[in-house]
């Protein structure tokens, strides 16, 4: 056998094993052996059904028999009731407070259980054990598949559709037994792995698989980690250099003008922020062009540092290229406002997640800069404004997208704040300088390079992948087509498209996959805007998803969507037809989208970029995901802000919390609620997530608990005007409680609101949970935040408890990296690192080696010509690499 053979070569597999396979991205014989076991020996220590006694902690795997909810006789709560068997016997088990149970696991599932058994009139049962479906009984003792030499400790790999911890096991020792091992290429040069004390390739893989002593396994996982994150760190490093090597603006620092500027501030910035504006605008004098992340907490002020550095650039003169490739200053003196003109000088682009926070900052931009001879634009899905208007100076008005295009184009609107509709292929700048993105998290990787991408219309093309692979996005949309495949399944044909549309969300959410419905793409007619598209679905910022329920579809649906493509930013669109007796999902890819259009090329190759974040995230992933870009940290809060009371409140507390809101309502502040759903879940439905909804606590709540003010609602389903409308009746003190999804989580801005109840806070990630309780921490009242949650999970209360003790959202990202565990840390799947990657995230000195010897192999062979094996690595693993 060789390694790179394909697997059909030495396997029979079946459709649904390839299928499986091919998401997991094992494809050769080398593949599989870098599938790498999640745990050894675990499963040898099952116990059987029959053996268990009262108040014993273990671990079960069977089949359930019935399953159903129910209520506690005395305390009336809602709980789960199951029955599991194997082959000795059966047990009862209770999931209290979590009856959802029921509707996401059925009858005949098989399962693996851990917990305690608790003794109880009608005997022992299992009380809230953690739950994990298999797809097979696990192993136990059975030894037959062992190859000669192998230990006694048991690999357990990670199970998915048709292939389970068996198969795994049985087809790994037939591919070490052929020999594939030894084909293998070690892509580690051998001065990294004697100073590491690194195992071997061939060595790690047979100490992974095939461990003799607990001590085997361990190195393995060690230098598996170590590689994963070297790789990532070359790929961002190489990436880095790439981008630096084009020139840029150089701004000169002007300290003392930037430190008038600030004066006109209400208050003086920190220490902290002082220090960031340092930091950046001395990255301006330099040649190359900056790459940078700003990190600050919630409230901690990095709005301040984006307009106190955009000033500095938009007060700058543009710089010429001349004869000789090199930039010169122009006659005009940088420090000259006085003569300085609405246009010719350097360009800001502003890039924001939502239409809110875009107007919001246009607002802030407008206050900041009003004082000078510039314009401010904003463009959104909805149209575009500009300050200062010609019939009212003082105030921004509508204007038409033709002549906002004409403006950017040749220099006179110096700031362009928007959402993701400045990437469009029509915007495009004389002189953009410098790029600030804001919550960069939430922008798909392909819009945050166009924007920050700049050069020859060859050299952009090919940083953008415009070489359209007809498989683009082939992970993602197989994760898709599983998702409309489920509706399928349990919903049949026939229904109208509205009801595929609500059950598709609800699906997506259970599969973690990030979707707007929102997006807008503009329709145009010999270059005029006529109307807009809003497709059903844009998963994960890359592919549209348009939803029918026809009798068929045919090329002319296909040539429709086709065309909305050729209006838009992205590349791939799904036409999935639920008909009525199958459901059809066509491809339709646009090879000539924008990725292929360059913008047009400037005075200089490429902008600065400023990436902001207030989603706090552990330093070792920081520097590791976001290892393309210097970091710099805001770690010191405005000072008179009030740190928010929090409080974990069960079901019995509540009413004393509302009659503690009120109290706070009748002296004028307000308060936010904040729910999982926007609609109620169907109860019937299997796998709806049986939570609170928008709509249906905003009724309660206003007839129920607080009859004498007025409840709003907010959610991402809304129109953005209506969304501008709620939020502007919210910060004029017209609404008094808004109840919202947590589309309020980023950069909404209302001083007054100083309370936030988050219903269902166990299911919200740490970080996540800070986001929303900065909404309070807007003002110099005392604000609170409550947590409201019914679930007496061990894990969930800790994370709870630790949400209550602790106010600094970098130190709850290590706690929710402890806590949750690496392989379960939000978001860790978006950053493409596995879970024996995240392990090593919990490692700083692990990524900072990792980190240091990939720039030092770059130092001395920047095109890896020297090491086609790590070219080869990093081609055949796909490794992002992108500014974030």
């Amino acid at each position: 056998m060789h390694h790179a053979d394909l697997l059909e070569k030495h396997f029979r597999l079946t459709p649904q094993q390839k299928k499986s396979l091919a998401i997991l991205k094992i494809r050769t014989l080398g593949d599989l052996l870098y599938y790498l076991p999640s745990r050894y020996g675990e499963e040898t220590s099952l116990l059987p059904i029959s053996s268990l006694t009262k108040d014993a902690h273990v671990s079960v795997a069977g089949k359930i028999v019935s399953i159903k909810t129910a209520k506690a006789y005395r305390k009336k709560i809602p709980l789960t009731e199951a029955t599991v068997e194997d082959d000795t016997g059966t047990i009862r088990v209770v999931w209290f407070h979590q009856a959802y149970i029921a509707k996401t696991i059925p009858e005949g599932s098989l399962v693996r259980l851990t917990g305690k058994v608790t003794g109880g009139k009608r005997g022992n049962y299992l009380a809230n054990p953690h739950v994990e479906r298999i797809s097979d009984l696990p192993l136990g003792a059975d030894t037959s598949l062992w190859g000669e030499g192998a230990g006694d400790i048991l690999p357990v790999y990670p199970e998915t559709r048709a292939l389970s911890s068996r198969w795994f096991l049985h087809h790994i020792r037939r591919a070490v037994a052929g020999g594939a091992v030894e084909m293998m290429e070690d892509p580690l040069p051998e001065e990294i792995l004697t100073q590491y004390h690194l195992p071997k390739l061939k060595t790690a893989l047979i100490w992974a698989h095939m461990p003799q002593k607990k001590g085997d396994a361990e190195s393995a996982r060690k230098r598996f980690a170590f590689e994963e994150i070297f790789f990532i760190q070359i790929a961002r490093q190489k990436e880095r250099r790439a981008y630096q090597a084009h020139g840029a603006f150089t701004i000169p620092k002007r300290k003392k003008d930037v430190e008038t500027f600030l004066s006109r501030f209400p208050f003086a910035p920190t220490a902290a922020q002082m220090r960031a504006i340092e930091t950046i605008t001395s990255d301006f004098e330099k040649e190359k062009p900056m790459l940078r992340l700003l990190e600050g907490d919630v409230g901690s002020g990095k709005t301040l540092v984006a307009a106190a550095t955009a000033y500095a650039t938009v007060t700058t003169s543009p710089l010429k290229r001349s004869e000789d490739g090199t930039f010169g200053r122009s006659s005009l003196a940088s420090d000259d406002l006085a003569k300085r003109q609405s246009f010719g000088n350097l360009q800001i682009a502003y890039m924001a997640p939502t239409e809110i926070l875009a107007q919001q900052h246009f607002d802030s931009f407008i206050s900041y800069f009003s004082h000078l001879p510039i314009n401010i634009a904003l463009i959104t899905g909805s149209g575009c404004k500009k300050f200062p208007s010609k019939v009212s100076p003082d105030k921004a008005t509508d204007i038409s997208r033709a002549q906002f295009l004409k403006w950017v184009a040749n220099g006179e609107i110096a700031i362009v704040i928007g959402t993701h509709a400045l990437i469009q292929k029509t915007v495009k700048f004389k002189d953009l300088a410098y790029v600030i993105i804001d919550e960069q998290h939430r922008f798909g990787v392909m819009q945050r390079a166009k924007l920050v991408r700049r050069g020859d219309a060859e050299q952009t093309r090919n940083i953008a992948e415009a070489k359209i692979d007809p498989f683009i996005y082939k992970d993602l949309t197989y994760r898709i087509r599983n998702v409309l495949f489920n509706v399928k399944k349990e919903l049949g044909g026939g229904h109208k498209e509205i009801i595929y549309q609500k059950a598709v969300a609800i699906e997506l959410e259970k599969a973690s996959l990030s979707y707007s419905r929102e997006v807008q793409i503009p329709i145009m007619y010999q270059k005029k805007r006529v109307g807009t598209y809003t497709p059903d679905f844009v998963i994960d910022d890359k592919i549209i998803v348009e939803l029918k329920a026809l009798p068929f579809v045919g090329a002319q649906e296909k040539k429709q969507i086709w065309r909305y493509l050729r209006g838009s930013s992205y590349r791939l669109a799904l036409l999935a037809n639920f008909g009525p007796r199958e459901l059809t999902i066509d491809r339709v890819v646009y090879d000539t989208a924008r990725a292929s259009a360059s913008v047009p090329q400037s005075s200089a190759s490429v902008p600065h970029l400023l990436s902001m974040t207030a989603t706090p995230i552990p330093r070792t992933l920081a520097l590791t995901i976001y290892g393309d870009l210097d970091l710099t940290l805001l770690d010191e809060m405005p000072p008179g802000r009030k740190i928010p009371k929090t409080e974990v409140v069960i079901p019995a507390e509540r009413t004393r919390v509302y009659e503690e809101i009120t109290h706070e309502i009748a002296h004028g502040r307000q308060a936010y609620v904040i729910c999982p759903r926007i609609d109620e879940p169907d109860p019937n439905k299997i796998g709806a997530l049986q939570v609170k909804s928008v709509k249906a606590e905003a009724k309660r709540l206003q007839e129920k608990i607080f009859p004498k003010y007025k409840v709003g609602i907010l959610h991402g389903k809304m129109k953005p005007k209506e969304k501008d409308d709620v939020m502007g009746a919210f910060s004029h003190g017209d609404i008094d409680i808004l109840v919202a999804t947590s589309v309020v989580e980023v950069g909404v801005n209302v001083p007054n609101a100083t309370i936030i109840i988050i219903e269902g806070a166990e299911r919200f990630g740490l970080a996540q949970l800070h986001q929303l309780r900065g909404r309070v921490l807007r003002s110099t009242h005392q604000a609170y935040c409550y947590l409201f949650t019914d679930t007496e999970s061990g894990t969930s209360q800790k994370r709870l408890k630790a949400m209550k003790e602790s106010h600094s959202g970098f130190e709850l990202a290590e706690q929710d990296l402890l806590i949750r565990g690496a392989g379960e840390l939000s978001g860790a799947k978006q950053w493409g690192i596995s879970d024996i990657g995240m392990e090593a995230i919990k490692n700083i000195k692990m990524v900072e080696a990792a980190r240091t010897e990939a720039q030092k192999l770059l130092d001395t062979d920047p095109g890896l010509a020297h090491h086609p094996l790590i070219t080869a690595r990093l081609a055949s693993k796909n490794i992002a690499v992108h500014f974030e």
